[in-house]
Protein backbone atom coordinates (compact mmCIF):
# COMPACT_ATOMS: atom_id res chain seq x y z
CA UNK A 1 0.00 0.00 0.00
CA UNK A 2 2.46 2.67 0.69
CA UNK A 3 4.47 1.52 -2.85
CA UNK A 4 1.20 2.16 -4.94
CA UNK A 5 0.28 5.39 -2.52
CA UNK A 6 3.74 6.64 -3.44
CA UNK A 7 3.30 5.82 -6.87
CA UNK A 8 0.23 7.80 -6.94
CA UNK A 9 1.35 10.82 -5.06
CA UNK A 10 -0.76 10.15 -2.65
CA UNK A 11 1.50 11.77 0.18
CA UNK A 12 -1.08 11.50 3.05
CA UNK A 13 -1.80 8.06 2.27
CA UNK A 14 1.97 7.36 1.96
CA UNK A 15 2.70 8.72 5.61
CA UNK A 16 -0.14 6.71 6.81
CA UNK A 17 1.34 3.75 5.41
CA UNK A 18 4.83 4.20 7.30
CA UNK A 19 3.29 4.63 10.29
CA UNK A 20 1.66 1.40 10.20
CA UNK A 21 4.92 -0.05 9.12
CA UNK A 22 6.78 1.74 11.55
CA UNK A 23 9.03 2.58 8.70
CA UNK A 24 10.69 5.99 10.33
CA UNK A 25 13.38 6.37 7.80
CA UNK A 26 10.70 6.48 5.24
CA UNK A 27 8.48 9.08 7.60
CA UNK A 28 11.30 11.63 7.41
CA UNK A 29 12.28 11.48 3.58
CA UNK A 30 8.26 12.22 2.87
CA UNK A 31 8.54 14.98 5.75
CA UNK A 32 12.12 16.36 3.90
CA UNK A 33 9.72 15.75 0.60
CA UNK A 34 6.97 18.26 2.11
CA UNK A 35 8.43 20.86 3.34
CA UNK A 36 8.83 19.61 7.11
CA UNK A 37 12.45 19.73 7.47
CA UNK A 38 11.32 20.71 11.50
CA UNK A 39 9.56 17.85 11.83
CA UNK A 40 11.85 15.70 9.73
CA UNK A 41 14.88 16.73 12.22
CA UNK A 42 12.68 15.55 15.58
CA UNK A 43 11.51 12.58 14.01
CA UNK A 44 15.53 11.69 13.36
CA UNK A 45 16.42 12.78 16.46
CA UNK A 46 13.80 11.60 18.40
CA UNK A 47 13.73 8.12 17.42
CA UNK A 48 17.98 7.86 17.57
CA UNK A 49 18.86 8.30 13.69
CA UNK A 50 21.89 10.89 14.22
CA UNK A 51 23.37 11.13 11.44
CA UNK A 52 20.08 11.52 9.18
CA UNK A 53 19.74 14.16 11.96
CA UNK A 54 22.37 16.28 11.64
CA UNK A 55 22.27 16.10 7.79
CA UNK A 56 18.94 17.65 7.80
CA UNK A 57 20.43 20.04 10.57
CA UNK A 58 22.99 21.32 8.24
CA UNK A 59 20.93 22.08 5.08
CA UNK A 60 18.61 23.98 7.40
CA UNK A 61 19.33 27.80 7.94
CA UNK A 62 18.40 28.73 11.28
CA UNK A 63 17.53 27.18 14.44
CA UNK A 64 15.51 23.86 14.79
CA UNK A 65 13.55 22.95 17.52
CA UNK A 66 15.42 20.42 20.32
CA UNK A 67 13.91 17.15 21.04
CA UNK A 68 12.44 16.51 24.11
CA UNK A 69 14.95 14.50 26.59
CA UNK A 70 11.80 11.99 27.71
CA UNK A 71 10.83 11.52 24.35
CA UNK A 72 11.23 7.38 23.37
CA UNK A 73 9.55 5.14 20.36
CA UNK A 74 6.16 3.94 21.03
CA UNK A 75 6.63 0.40 20.20
CA UNK A 76 3.60 -1.66 19.63
CA UNK A 77 3.12 -4.91 21.94
CA UNK A 78 4.35 -7.75 19.14
CA UNK A 79 1.51 -10.01 18.54
CA UNK A 80 0.63 -13.40 20.48
CA UNK A 81 1.00 -16.45 18.01
CA UNK A 82 -0.89 -19.36 18.44
CA UNK A 83 0.96 -22.23 18.07
CA UNK A 84 -1.99 -24.03 19.49
CA UNK A 85 -4.83 -25.33 16.87
CA UNK A 86 -7.64 -25.78 18.49
CA UNK A 87 -7.66 -22.12 20.37
CA UNK A 88 -9.32 -21.05 21.93
CA UNK A 89 -10.77 -24.31 23.00
CA UNK A 90 -9.43 -26.40 25.32
CA UNK A 91 -7.77 -29.89 24.60
CA UNK A 92 -9.63 -32.29 26.48
CA UNK A 93 -8.93 -35.48 26.21
CA UNK A 94 -11.40 -39.00 26.09
CA UNK A 95 -13.11 -40.63 28.13
CA UNK A 96 -13.37 -44.61 28.35
CA UNK A 97 -17.02 -44.54 26.95
CA UNK A 98 -16.01 -42.49 24.13
CA UNK A 99 -12.98 -44.68 23.29
CA UNK A 100 -15.02 -47.86 23.79
CA UNK A 101 -17.29 -46.95 21.80
CA UNK A 102 -15.12 -45.98 19.02
CA UNK A 103 -12.92 -49.06 19.44
CA UNK A 104 -16.59 -51.19 19.16
CA UNK A 105 -17.47 -49.48 15.89
CA UNK A 106 -14.05 -50.08 14.00
CA UNK A 107 -14.08 -53.62 15.06
CA UNK A 108 -17.17 -54.67 13.41
CA UNK A 109 -16.19 -53.05 10.42
CA UNK A 110 -13.03 -54.63 10.26
CA UNK A 111 -15.10 -58.22 10.75
CA UNK A 112 -17.72 -57.69 8.24
CA UNK A 113 -14.48 -56.82 5.75
CA UNK A 114 -13.08 -60.02 6.88
CA UNK A 115 -16.06 -61.94 6.04
CA UNK A 116 -16.16 -60.52 2.77
CA UNK A 117 -12.60 -61.32 2.01
CA UNK A 118 -13.36 -64.96 3.11
CA UNK A 119 -16.44 -65.61 1.22
CA UNK A 120 -14.66 -64.13 -1.71
CA UNK A 121 -11.84 -66.81 -1.50
CA UNK A 122 -13.90 -69.81 -0.47
CA UNK A 123 -16.70 -70.03 -3.42
CA UNK A 124 -14.34 -70.92 -6.17
CA UNK A 125 -12.64 -67.30 -7.40
CA UNK A 126 -11.08 -69.34 -10.17
CA UNK A 127 -14.66 -69.69 -11.69
CA UNK A 128 -15.98 -66.56 -12.02
CA UNK A 129 -14.31 -64.46 -15.14
CA UNK A 130 -14.20 -60.98 -15.97
CA UNK A 131 -17.98 -61.90 -18.23
CA UNK A 132 -19.44 -62.65 -14.69
CA UNK A 133 -18.05 -59.81 -13.16
CA UNK A 134 -19.58 -57.25 -15.93
CA UNK A 135 -23.03 -59.41 -15.20
CA UNK A 136 -22.33 -58.84 -11.59
CA UNK A 137 -21.26 -55.16 -12.23
CA UNK A 138 -24.96 -54.51 -14.47
CA UNK A 139 -26.96 -56.50 -11.73
CA UNK A 140 -25.72 -54.38 -9.24
CA UNK A 141 -27.04 -51.00 -11.32
CA UNK A 142 -30.61 -52.22 -11.70
CA UNK A 143 -30.82 -52.22 -7.49
CA UNK A 144 -33.30 -49.68 -6.89
CA UNK A 145 -35.20 -50.38 -9.93
CA UNK A 146 -38.74 -50.14 -8.05
CA UNK A 147 -38.05 -46.09 -7.27
CA UNK A 148 -40.20 -45.09 -10.51
CA UNK A 149 -38.95 -46.59 -13.33
CA UNK A 150 -40.17 -44.32 -15.92
CA UNK A 151 -38.37 -42.60 -18.36
CA UNK A 152 -37.83 -38.76 -17.80
CA UNK A 153 -37.60 -38.05 -21.63
CA UNK A 154 -41.11 -38.96 -22.37
CA UNK A 155 -41.79 -35.56 -19.89
CA UNK A 156 -43.35 -32.49 -22.37
CA UNK A 157 -42.10 -29.63 -20.63
CA UNK A 158 -41.88 -26.33 -22.44
CA UNK A 159 -39.16 -25.01 -23.25
CA UNK A 160 -39.70 -21.22 -22.47
CA UNK A 161 -40.60 -21.46 -18.98
CA UNK A 162 -38.81 -19.07 -16.60
CA UNK A 163 -38.32 -20.94 -12.85
CA UNK A 164 -36.07 -17.73 -11.97
CA UNK A 165 -32.74 -17.35 -11.64
CA UNK A 166 -30.48 -20.50 -9.75
CA UNK A 167 -30.35 -20.35 -6.21
CA UNK A 168 -26.79 -21.85 -6.15
CA UNK A 169 -25.26 -20.25 -9.40
CA UNK A 170 -23.25 -16.94 -9.22
CA UNK A 171 -24.94 -16.23 -5.31
CA UNK A 172 -26.58 -13.11 -6.33
CA UNK A 173 -29.71 -12.30 -4.54
CA UNK A 174 -33.06 -13.82 -5.81
CA UNK A 175 -36.51 -11.82 -4.44
CA UNK A 176 -39.05 -13.61 -3.03
CA UNK A 177 -42.03 -14.32 -4.39
CA UNK A 178 -44.67 -11.78 -4.47
CA UNK A 179 -48.01 -12.46 -2.42
CA UNK A 180 -51.19 -11.72 -2.96
CA UNK A 181 -52.48 -8.16 -1.41
CA UNK A 182 -55.47 -8.19 0.84
CA UNK A 183 -57.10 -5.97 -1.46
CA UNK A 184 -57.50 -9.08 -3.87
CA UNK A 185 -59.22 -11.44 -0.92
CA UNK A 186 -61.19 -8.26 -0.17
CA UNK A 187 -62.89 -8.63 -3.90
CA UNK A 188 -62.95 -12.32 -3.90
CA UNK A 189 -64.45 -12.74 -0.63
CA UNK A 190 -67.63 -10.30 -1.51
CA UNK A 191 -70.38 -9.50 -3.44
CA UNK A 192 -70.77 -6.14 -2.21
CA UNK A 193 -70.19 -3.26 -4.08
CA UNK A 194 -68.61 -1.41 -1.27
CA UNK A 195 -66.26 -4.13 -0.39
CA UNK A 196 -65.10 -3.62 -4.14
CA UNK A 197 -64.87 0.17 -3.89
CA UNK A 198 -62.42 -0.54 -0.82
CA UNK A 199 -60.11 -2.92 -2.23
CA UNK A 200 -59.18 -0.45 -5.27
CA UNK A 201 -61.84 -2.88 -7.76
CA UNK A 202 -63.66 -0.30 -9.21
CA UNK A 203 -64.35 -1.96 -12.39
CA UNK A 204 -65.95 -4.89 -10.45
CA UNK A 205 -67.70 -2.45 -8.07
CA UNK A 206 -69.14 -0.52 -11.14
CA UNK A 207 -70.79 -3.89 -12.84
CA UNK A 208 -72.24 -4.88 -9.25
CA UNK A 209 -74.19 -1.27 -9.16
CA UNK A 210 -75.19 -1.69 -12.90
CA UNK A 211 -76.44 -5.04 -11.73
CA UNK A 212 -78.16 -4.10 -8.91
CA UNK A 213 -79.07 -0.45 -9.06
CA UNK A 214 -78.95 0.19 -13.08
CA UNK A 215 -75.99 2.64 -12.50
CA UNK A 216 -75.20 3.87 -16.16
CA UNK A 217 -73.79 7.35 -15.29
CA UNK A 218 -70.43 6.97 -12.94
CA UNK A 219 -68.95 10.26 -13.07
CA UNK A 220 -71.04 11.43 -10.45
CA UNK A 221 -69.32 8.62 -8.44
CA UNK A 222 -65.95 8.57 -8.60
CA UNK A 223 -65.75 11.20 -5.33
CA UNK A 224 -67.33 9.12 -3.51
CA UNK A 225 -65.32 5.97 -4.77
CA UNK A 226 -62.16 7.63 -3.63
CA UNK A 227 -64.01 8.67 -0.43
CA UNK A 228 -64.26 5.07 0.37
CA UNK A 229 -61.13 3.94 -1.07
CA UNK A 230 -58.96 6.53 0.87
CA UNK A 231 -61.27 5.68 4.23
CA UNK A 232 -60.38 1.77 3.96
CA UNK A 233 -56.63 1.71 4.54
CA UNK A 234 -54.17 2.95 7.04
CA UNK A 235 -50.72 4.70 6.55
CA UNK A 236 -47.78 4.21 8.69
CA UNK A 237 -44.22 4.92 9.28
CA UNK A 238 -41.58 2.28 9.40
CA UNK A 239 -37.88 2.95 9.77
CA UNK A 240 -36.32 6.30 8.53
CA UNK A 241 -36.26 7.91 5.25
CA UNK A 242 -39.02 4.42 3.68
CA UNK A 243 -42.05 5.50 2.35
CA UNK A 244 -44.87 4.52 4.54
CA UNK A 245 -46.32 1.32 4.52
CA UNK A 246 -50.09 0.51 4.37
CA UNK A 247 -51.91 -1.41 6.07
CA UNK A 248 -55.59 -2.89 5.49
CA UNK A 249 -57.61 -3.04 8.70
CA UNK A 250 -60.52 -5.83 8.44
CA UNK A 251 -64.03 -5.68 10.16
CA UNK A 252 -63.87 -9.63 10.40
CA UNK A 253 -60.11 -9.25 12.31
CA UNK A 254 -61.24 -11.99 15.13
CA UNK A 255 -61.78 -14.63 11.89
CA UNK A 256 -60.18 -13.34 9.04
CA UNK A 257 -57.13 -15.24 9.10
CA UNK A 258 -54.61 -14.44 5.66
CA UNK A 259 -57.59 -15.35 3.16
CA UNK A 260 -60.64 -14.36 4.66
CA UNK A 261 -60.52 -11.19 5.27
CA UNK A 262 -63.46 -8.40 4.63
CA UNK A 263 -62.29 -4.58 4.37
CA UNK A 264 -63.42 -2.45 7.20
CA UNK A 265 -65.77 0.49 4.96
CA UNK A 266 -64.99 3.44 6.69
CA UNK A 267 -68.79 5.03 5.28
CA UNK A 268 -71.43 4.79 8.56
CA UNK A 269 -74.40 4.89 8.07
CA UNK A 270 -74.05 7.47 11.40
CA UNK A 271 -72.09 9.94 9.57
CA UNK A 272 -74.57 9.48 7.33
CA UNK A 273 -77.27 10.18 9.05
CA UNK A 274 -75.21 12.82 10.87
CA UNK A 275 -74.52 14.74 7.17
CA UNK A 276 -78.35 14.60 6.78
CA UNK A 277 -78.43 16.63 9.55
CA UNK A 278 -76.63 19.16 7.83
CA UNK A 279 -78.53 19.43 5.02
CA UNK A 280 -81.62 20.24 7.14
CA UNK A 281 -80.04 23.40 8.59
CA UNK A 282 -78.75 24.55 5.02
CA UNK A 283 -82.94 24.06 3.90
CA UNK A 284 -84.13 25.59 7.19
CA UNK A 285 -81.50 28.54 6.25
CA UNK A 286 -82.67 28.63 2.64
CA UNK A 287 -79.27 27.27 0.50
CA UNK A 288 -81.22 24.88 -1.03
CA UNK A 289 -78.89 23.90 -3.85
CA UNK A 290 -76.36 23.11 -1.39
CA UNK A 291 -78.88 21.03 0.71
CA UNK A 292 -79.44 19.06 -2.48
CA UNK A 293 -75.77 18.51 -3.39
CA UNK A 294 -75.24 17.05 0.04
CA UNK A 295 -77.95 14.57 0.09
CA UNK A 296 -77.58 13.26 -3.43
CA UNK A 297 -74.06 12.45 -1.86
CA UNK A 298 -75.51 11.10 0.99
CA UNK A 299 -77.59 9.38 -1.19
CA UNK A 300 -74.98 7.88 -3.36
CA UNK A 301 -72.55 6.84 -0.01
CA UNK A 302 -75.30 4.65 0.76
CA UNK A 303 -75.44 1.99 -1.55
CA UNK A 304 -71.30 1.34 -0.14
CA UNK A 305 -72.10 0.86 3.00
CA UNK A 306 -72.03 -2.54 4.69
CA UNK A 307 -74.78 -3.61 7.23
CA UNK A 308 -75.17 -6.80 8.92
CA UNK A 309 -78.62 -6.47 10.28
CA UNK A 310 -82.26 -6.37 8.96
CA UNK A 311 -82.80 -2.93 10.86
CA UNK A 312 -79.81 -1.51 9.76
CA UNK A 313 -80.73 -2.39 6.27
CA UNK A 314 -84.32 -1.13 6.65
CA UNK A 315 -82.62 2.64 7.77
CA UNK A 316 -80.56 2.63 4.97
CA UNK A 317 -83.56 2.15 3.04
CA UNK A 318 -85.38 5.73 4.68
CA UNK A 319 -82.40 7.67 4.69
CA UNK A 320 -82.73 6.91 1.11
CA UNK A 321 -86.73 7.67 0.90
CA UNK A 322 -85.82 11.31 2.85
CA UNK A 323 -83.20 12.31 0.87
CA UNK A 324 -84.90 11.52 -2.22
CA UNK A 325 -87.75 13.30 -1.06
CA UNK A 326 -86.18 16.62 -0.20
CA UNK A 327 -83.99 16.27 -3.37
CA UNK A 328 -87.60 16.44 -5.18
CA UNK A 329 -88.81 18.92 -3.02
CA UNK A 330 -85.84 21.67 -2.91
CA UNK A 331 -85.23 21.20 -7.26
CA UNK A 332 -88.47 21.94 -7.63
CA UNK A 333 -88.72 24.88 -5.89
CA UNK A 334 -85.30 26.12 -7.22
CA UNK A 335 -86.83 25.84 -10.85
CA UNK A 336 -90.25 27.80 -9.39
CA UNK A 337 -88.02 30.35 -8.32
CA UNK A 338 -87.12 30.96 -11.64
CA UNK A 339 -90.34 30.88 -13.06
CA UNK A 340 -91.64 34.52 -14.48
CA UNK A 341 -94.37 36.62 -12.74
CA UNK A 342 -96.34 35.97 -16.09
CA UNK A 343 -96.57 31.80 -14.39
CA UNK A 344 -98.20 32.31 -11.32
CA UNK A 345 -100.39 29.45 -12.29
CA UNK A 346 -97.05 27.53 -12.50
CA UNK A 347 -95.87 28.80 -9.76
CA UNK A 348 -98.95 27.78 -7.49
CA UNK A 349 -99.27 24.77 -8.80
CA UNK A 350 -95.24 23.46 -7.89
CA UNK A 351 -96.10 25.09 -4.37
CA UNK A 352 -98.94 22.89 -3.98
CA UNK A 353 -96.93 19.58 -4.73
CA UNK A 354 -94.21 20.35 -2.58
CA UNK A 355 -97.14 20.48 0.01
CA UNK A 356 -97.04 16.93 -0.55
CA UNK A 357 -93.59 15.67 -0.25
CA UNK A 358 -92.96 14.09 2.96
CA UNK A 359 -90.44 16.93 4.67
CA UNK A 360 -90.05 17.50 8.39
CA UNK A 361 -92.94 19.31 9.99
CA UNK A 362 -90.83 22.15 10.52
CA UNK A 363 -89.87 22.79 6.17
CA UNK A 364 -93.63 21.63 5.84
CA UNK A 365 -94.66 24.69 7.67
CA UNK A 366 -92.64 26.90 5.39
CA UNK A 367 -93.91 25.24 1.90
CA UNK A 368 -97.92 25.49 3.40
CA UNK A 369 -97.23 28.88 4.13
CA UNK A 370 -95.76 29.28 1.02
CA UNK A 371 -98.78 27.69 -1.15
CA UNK A 372 -101.33 29.72 1.28
CA UNK A 373 -99.45 33.01 0.00
CA UNK A 374 -99.00 32.12 -3.96
CA UNK A 375 -103.11 30.83 -3.67
CA UNK A 376 -104.53 33.52 -2.31
CA UNK A 377 -102.73 36.14 -4.79
CA UNK A 378 -104.46 34.39 -7.52
CA UNK A 379 -107.56 34.70 -5.87
CA UNK A 380 -107.77 30.75 -5.12
CA UNK A 381 -109.54 31.45 -1.95
CA UNK A 382 -110.80 27.25 -2.02
CA UNK A 383 -106.96 26.31 -2.24
CA UNK A 384 -105.93 28.93 -0.16
CA UNK A 385 -108.55 28.00 2.58
CA UNK A 386 -106.97 24.37 2.01
CA UNK A 387 -103.89 25.43 2.98
CA UNK A 388 -104.47 27.28 5.84
CA UNK A 389 -106.23 25.00 7.15
CA UNK A 390 -103.48 22.64 7.36
CA UNK A 391 -101.06 25.14 7.94
CA UNK A 392 -102.62 25.76 11.62
CA UNK A 393 -103.21 22.19 12.14
CA UNK A 394 -98.96 22.02 12.01
CA UNK A 395 -98.98 24.22 14.80
CA UNK A 396 -96.52 26.85 13.51
CA UNK A 397 -95.21 29.76 15.53
CA UNK A 398 -97.95 32.33 16.51
CA UNK A 399 -96.89 34.85 13.90
CA UNK A 400 -97.88 32.15 11.18
CA UNK A 401 -100.41 31.27 12.95
CA UNK A 402 -102.54 34.56 13.06
CA UNK A 403 -101.41 34.90 9.69
CA UNK A 404 -103.13 31.92 8.52
CA UNK A 405 -106.34 32.24 11.11
CA UNK A 406 -107.05 35.74 8.50
CA UNK A 407 -106.52 34.45 5.36
CA UNK A 408 -108.99 31.30 6.74
CA UNK A 409 -111.41 33.92 7.98
CA UNK A 410 -110.52 35.94 4.51
CA UNK A 411 -111.67 32.63 2.44
CA UNK A 412 -114.40 31.57 4.27
CA UNK A 413 -116.95 34.22 2.63
CA UNK A 414 -115.75 32.65 -1.43
CA UNK A 415 -114.40 29.64 -1.36
CA UNK A 416 -114.07 29.80 -5.26
CA UNK A 417 -110.85 29.14 -7.23
CA UNK A 418 -110.10 31.98 -9.92
CA UNK A 419 -108.02 29.52 -11.97
CA UNK A 420 -108.28 25.73 -12.24
CA UNK A 421 -104.97 24.17 -10.98
CA UNK A 422 -103.51 20.63 -11.57
CA UNK A 423 -103.96 19.86 -8.42
CA UNK A 424 -106.74 17.64 -6.74
CA UNK A 425 -105.37 17.58 -2.96
CA UNK A 426 -107.95 14.52 -2.50
CA UNK A 427 -106.77 12.00 -4.99
CA UNK A 428 -103.45 10.69 -4.12
CA UNK A 429 -100.79 10.78 -6.72
CA UNK A 430 -96.92 10.53 -7.33
CA UNK A 431 -94.83 13.62 -7.82
CA UNK A 432 -92.70 13.18 -11.51
CA UNK A 433 -89.55 14.39 -10.39
CA UNK A 434 -89.07 15.00 -13.97
CA UNK A 435 -91.96 16.94 -15.01
CA UNK A 436 -93.07 18.19 -11.71
CA UNK A 437 -96.13 17.17 -12.40
CA UNK A 438 -98.83 14.60 -10.69
CA UNK A 439 -99.19 11.25 -11.56
CA UNK A 440 -102.41 10.15 -10.19
CA UNK A 441 -103.19 6.89 -8.96
CA UNK A 442 -104.24 4.55 -11.63
CA UNK A 443 -102.05 5.70 -14.54
CA UNK A 444 -98.58 4.36 -15.71
CA UNK A 445 -95.72 5.20 -13.52
CA UNK A 446 -91.91 4.39 -14.04
CA UNK A 447 -89.45 4.34 -11.30
CA UNK A 448 -85.92 4.66 -10.25
CA UNK A 449 -84.42 1.74 -8.75
CA UNK A 450 -82.10 3.65 -6.35
CA UNK A 451 -83.77 6.45 -5.02
CA UNK A 452 -87.57 5.25 -5.63
CA UNK A 453 -88.57 8.09 -7.89
CA UNK A 454 -91.37 8.29 -9.80
CA UNK A 455 -91.56 9.30 -13.29
CA UNK A 456 -93.83 8.78 -16.42
CA UNK A 457 -93.44 6.99 -18.63
CA UNK A 458 -92.13 8.92 -21.21
CA UNK A 459 -88.82 9.28 -19.21
CA UNK A 460 -87.89 5.23 -19.10
CA UNK A 461 -84.80 4.48 -19.90
CA UNK A 462 -83.48 8.34 -19.14
CA UNK A 463 -80.48 9.18 -16.36
CA UNK A 464 -82.65 10.11 -13.10
CA UNK A 465 -82.99 13.74 -12.26
CA UNK A 466 -82.40 12.93 -8.42
CA UNK A 467 -79.19 10.10 -8.56
CA UNK A 468 -77.63 11.49 -11.55
CA UNK A 469 -76.29 8.32 -12.23
CA UNK A 470 -79.02 5.51 -12.42
CA UNK A 471 -81.89 4.52 -15.62
CA UNK A 472 -85.27 4.91 -15.02
CA UNK A 473 -87.06 2.35 -14.79
CA UNK A 474 -84.39 -0.54 -15.36
CA UNK A 475 -85.82 -4.15 -14.10
CA UNK A 476 -82.58 -5.21 -11.39
CA UNK A 477 -82.70 -6.89 -7.69
CA UNK A 478 -82.10 -3.58 -6.16
CA UNK A 479 -80.12 -2.47 -2.95
CA UNK A 480 -77.60 -4.46 -1.76
CA UNK A 481 -75.50 -3.31 1.10
CA UNK A 482 -75.29 -6.70 3.75
CA UNK A 483 -74.50 -10.38 3.07
CA UNK A 484 -77.75 -11.51 4.59
CA UNK A 485 -79.34 -10.18 1.85
CA UNK A 486 -77.72 -12.83 -0.25
CA UNK A 487 -79.04 -15.54 1.94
Amino acid sequence: MMKISAVKGDVSGHFQASLYLGDVEERINILKGCGQKSLAYLTAATHGLAEQADEIKEGVQGELPAPLEEAALLVPPPCKTNDNGNWPLLTVSKGFFEGAIKNKGQGIADDVNDEDDEEDAGWGNDSLNSEASDDKLEAKSEDGSGWGGDSDDDLDIPDDIDIGPDAVGDGSYVPPTKGTSQAIHWANNSQLAGDHVAAGSFESACRLLHDQLAMVDFEVMKPVFMQCYAGARSSFVGLPSLVPMTGFPHRNWRDAGPKNGLPNISVKLEALTDRLQEAYTLTTKGKFQEAVDTMRKVMLLVPLTVVDTKNKIAEAQELIRICREYIIALSMEIERKTLPKSEAKRSCEMAAYMTHCQLQPKHLILSLNTAMTLAYKIKNFKSAHAFAKRLIEMGPKPEVAQKARKVLAACEKNLSNEMELDYDQHNPFDLCAASYTPIYRGKAVVKDPLSGASYLPEYNGQVCRVTKSTKIGADVVGLRISPIQFR
